[in-house]
């Protein structure tokens, strides 16, 4: 989305607000002309895409095959034959 610069600071509010809940970038122009774009602040928090739970479904299928152990394991045997 693209907005003059004179509207965005009659609409400042209302932009923030807008960029908050769509997490779209704003572009605001000056003469036209792109100048500067307004993004989400980065949260440590972010909402997860479709995409993040799709990667991370994928990664959860595969793992059985990488982690299932050939014979089950005794961490008492272990600890006892002197391995950790």
């Amino acid at each position: 989305m693209q907005l003059a610069l004179s509207d965005a600071k009659t609409r400042l509010s209302e932009v923030v607000r807008s960029i908050r809940a769509t997490g779209r970038p704003v572009i605001l122009t000056v003469d036209g002309e792109p100048a500067v774009e307004i993004r989400p602040a980065r949260s440590s928090e972010r909402a997860l895409r479709r995409q993040d739970l799709n990667a991370f479904d994928a990664l959860l299928g595969a793992l059985p095959h990488l982690w299932t152990p050939a014979e089950p394991f005794d961490a008492v045997a272990a600890v006892s034959e002197g391995r950790r």
